[in-house]
């Protein structure tokens, strides 16, 4: 039978991780004085949110002749009006929900020129974790996107020198200007000052004989020595269509460090280990995917850290063409993994029709979920009605938001919170 889970999300007094981003030099704009470049967040009554964000690029061209800050998800959404009528930051009311994660939700705006080749602006957000970068308009009138804060830097494989996305900016919460209701408080997001995990990246041989990232989580006090090992989350991005580092995205994007650091040290989440990997270079081919997940990734990750080897210990989810990816794991390794998390889309068509053909799928514990105005919706739908019409017990939960960032933070933390390895 399907449950629809409660996320109940701990508060914790946090301004931001840039939140002392504060120096002096001279500006044009008396309203950027003291702030070097980077972003800091800090409370404000003037704020309809309760915090503003300022941004501060620094042009080391110096050639830049406009510049804008962009990000998908910093636009905000009601239920009532619905995923086509989005709301600018200034516009924020409480119990509005961030949302994105396309084109046509991308919010632009230009930054002040300022001295000394800096740029600013400054932009009320919510609480919670959001992606942002930067577009350059050039002399010759062509435009660079995609460029992550050179003061902010976004996560890099070490290891293999590709670099992930986005660059990300934390902001705190606040109930007498956000609300109270449902989702409003994601101070899990939100990087911690102590009992911190850490982040490795590290590369191996992949299936293809290539050189191949991967970025491990490992929580705060790991023991490579002890006895009882930890037990592991396989975690698949989804498809970006570029070449920055997918295995990155989770821990960054995502926010899965700070989300793990939050919930281990608040007690409702036991260690455990997290490894991310980069399934879209080999085109979404799901043999190949297998093949290296179990012929290379799991090999490694179990000779080289201190985990589980057992089907018991060991967990796989995904988004979007991940949340394909671990439809298919469920399908056909039910018996390898005891948990699975299926996000913002799901096998469908033959795969799905011929159900039936597959083993052991009630053993296993599976969460399922997209957004509300998520296109990924409906395929996550019709395998939570295929496995009702079977009695398969399975959690499924729709949550105010699109395909994006912030919708697979919020399903993120619940997994770990209220349904892995309980």
């Amino acid at each position: 039978m399907k449950r629809v889970l409660i996320l109940g999300i701990m508060v914790f007094l946090l301004c931001s991780g840039f939140s002392n981003n504060k120096s002096v030099f001279a500006s044009d704009g008396d309203d950027y004085a003291g702030y070097k470049p980077g972003v800091t967040v800090e409370a404000d009554t003037a704020s309809p949110t309760g915090y503003y964000a300022t941004f501060i690029y620094e042009d080391k061209t110096k050639a830049a002749t406009k510049v804008e800050l962009y990000s998908d998800t910093f636009l905000h959404f009601t239920i009532e009006d619905g995923f086509t009528r989005p709301y600018k930051p200034e516009e924020y009311k409480a119990g509005m929900f961030p949302a994105g994660g396309n084109a046509d939700t991308t919010y632009y705006v230009s930054m002040e020129k300022l001295g000394k080749n800096l740029w600013g602006v400054r932009v009320p957000l919510s609480s919670g974790a959001f992606v942002y970068n930067f577009r350059i308009t050039n002399p010759d009138g062509t435009t660079t996107a995609r460029l992550d804060d050179p003061n902010n830097p976004t996560l890099m494989n070490i290891a293999t020198g590709i670099d992930s996305l986005s660059s990300m900016v934390y902001v705190p919460y606040n109930s007498k200007t956000m609300g109270t209701g449902e989702w409003a408080d994601r101070s899990v997001e939100l990087p911690r000052k102590n009992k911190n995990g850490k982040v490795e990246t590290v590369a191996y041989t992949g299936a293809a004989g290539d050189t191949r990232g991967l970025a491990v989580y490992l929580p705060h006090g790991y023991n490579e020595n002890r006895n009882k090992p930890y037990k592991v989350l396989y975690l698949s991005h989804g498809n970006s269509g570029d070449k920055y580092g997918n295995e990155l995205r989770w821990m960054n994007e995502g926010a899965v460090a700070n989300i793990m650091d939050n919930l281990i040290a608040d007690g409702t989440a036991e260690p455990f280990v997290v490894v991310t990997m980069n399934n879209q270079d080999f085109g979404w081919d799901y043999k190949k995917i297998e093949e290296d997940q179990f012929k290379y990734i799991m090999p490694y990750i179990e000779s080289h850290y201190n985990v589980s080897n057992k089907p018991e210990g060991r967990a796989y989810a995904g988004l979007s063409m991940g949340g394909i990816t671990t439809s298919r794991m469920y399908y056909h390794h039910a018996d390898e993994f005891a948990y699975f998390g299926i996000w913002s889309a799901a096998a469908t068509g033959d795969e799905l029709n011929n159900i039936d053909t597959y083993k052991n799928l009630d053993k296993p514990s599976v969460m399922m979920g997209a957004g509300t105005w998520d296109f990924g919706l409906k395929p996550v739908q019709d395998l939570s009605k295929a496995l009702d019409d079977r009695n398969i017990d399975h959690a499924y939960l729709e949550i105010p938001a699109a395909h994006d960032w912030e919708v697979w933070q919020l399903f993120y933390a619940e997994f770990v919170e209220n349904h892995l390895w309980k």
